[in-house]
C-alpha cells in the first residue's frame, strides 16, 4: 500500500498545504547544535519555538526565541498567511518541509534548511555557503536543531547526544518518493531505493527513483576522512554523520560544474528512515524537492 495513500495532493500547493503546515503548531523545545567544518560541535544553543494559529485558516504566528549562554534571549517573530510560502517553503503530508536559495548568485548566501517530523519529535538542519564575487559558494555552517514538542519534555535531553554510526546506513532501503517540482506542476510519487555497501577502498553509494531530476545515480564511491565524515572520491561531496541518529550531505565548496544535490536523512529506528533531497541544475537554480519515506529490505 502507498505511504502517501491517505494523503490529498493533489492541492498540495494550495488549500491542502496549509494543513501540512498545521502538523507543526506547538510549542518545540530543542536546541541549535552549531558544527564545524570538519564536522566538530562548537555550540549548543537552548532554543523555544512557538507556531500558532491565531487566525484559523489564515495567519499563523510564528515566535523563536534562542538563549546562548551567559547572554539575553533573542526573540524573532515571523507572519505566515494562506496558504503558506510556496514554493519558497515546501510542505509535506507528513509535516516536513524544506526551504532554501532559489536561485545560486554572486555575492550572495546560498543555503537550505530541512525538517522531519515524527509524532511529537522534529530535526531540523540548517546549512548555510558564503558567496564571493567570482561566484564560489564555501560552506560557512552546518547547525543541528533537535526538538521536542510540548509537554514531551522529557524527552528533550535525549535528543541529539549519540553520532550515528556508518553501520546504520548499510544495506538497501526501499519504500517511495514524493516529488516537488519548482514549476509547481502536480506533485509525482514513485518508488524510491538506496543502497549504502561497504567495498574495499570505503564506501559504495547508490540510489533510484521513479520520481525527479536525478532518477538514476551512479554508485558514488567514499574514502573516510575520519569518524563522522566520508568524502565522495570523484566530487567535492561530503557525508556527515551526525548526533540524533541522522545523516546529511556538504559540500566544502559548492560544484560550478554540475548542480549540487543537498540531502538529510533521519534513521527513527534501524529499520525506517525518512529523507529530504534538494536538487539544483549547473546554473545554480532549484528544480525541485523530494520526501521519501523508506524501510530496510
Amino acid at each position: 500500500m502507498s505511504q502517501f495513500a491517505g494523503a490529498s495532493i493533489s492541492h498540495l500547493w494550495d488549500s491542502d498545504q496549509w494543513a501540512y503546515i498545521r502538523q507543526n503548531l506547538g510549542e518545540w523545545r530543542g536546541s541549535f547544535i552549531q558544527f564545524s567544518l570538519d564536522a566538530i560541535q562548537v555550540s549548543e544553543t537552548p532554543s523555544v519555538l512557538t507556531l500558532n494559529e491565531d487566525r484559523p485558516g489564515q495567519h499563523m504566528t510564528l515566535v523563536l526565541k534562542r538563549t546562548p549562554q551567559g547572554k539575553n534571549t533573542h526573540t524573532t517573530e515571523r507572519d505566515l498567511g494562506y496558504p503558506g510560502a510556496i514554493p519558497y517553503i515546501c510542505f509535506f503530508p507528513t509535516g516536513a518541509f524544506c526551504q532554501g536559495a532559489m536561485h545560486r548568485r554572486a555575492w550572495s548566501s546560498f543555503g537550505s534548511e530541512f525538517s522531519l517530523l515524527s509524532d511529537n519529535r522534529r530535526i531540523r538542519l540548517v546549512q548555510l555557503y558564503t558567496g564571493t564575487a567570482s561566484g564560489d559558494h564555501t560552506l560557512d555552517y552546518v547547525t543541528l536543531i533537535p526538538e521536542c514538542r510540548s509537554p514531551a519534555t522529557a524527552e528533550i535531553s535525549e535528543i541529539g547526544k549519540t553520532r550515528l554510526g556508518i553501520d546504520t546506513l548499510i544495506g538497501t532501503w526501499q519504500g517511495e518518493s514524493l516529488y516537488l517540482s519548482a514549476t509547481m506542476e502536480t506533485p509525482l510519487v514513485g518508488v524510491s531505493r538506496w543502497q549504502a555497501e561497504r567495498v574495499e577502498d570505503g564506501l559504495a553509494l547508490s540510489q533510484h527513483a521513479d520520481v525527479g531530476p536525478q532518477q538514476l545515480t551512479p554508485q558514488q564511491r567514499f574514502t573516510s576522512i575520519d569518524q563522522h565524515r566520508w568524502q565522495a572520491v570523484d566530487s567535492p561531496q561530503q557525508l556527515w554523520l551526525l548526533p540524533g541518529d541522522v545523516s546529511c550531505t556538504v559540500y566544502p565548496q559548492l560544484p560550478r560544474q554540475h548542480g549540487p544535490r543537498l540531502e538529510f536523512c533521519w534513521y527513527l529506528s534501524s529499520q525506517q528512515r525518512q529523507r529530504i533531497v534538494r536538487d539544483y541544475d549547473a546554473t545554480g537554480d532549484w528544480i525541485g524537492t523530494s520526501l521519501a519515506l523508506e524501510t530496510r529490505i
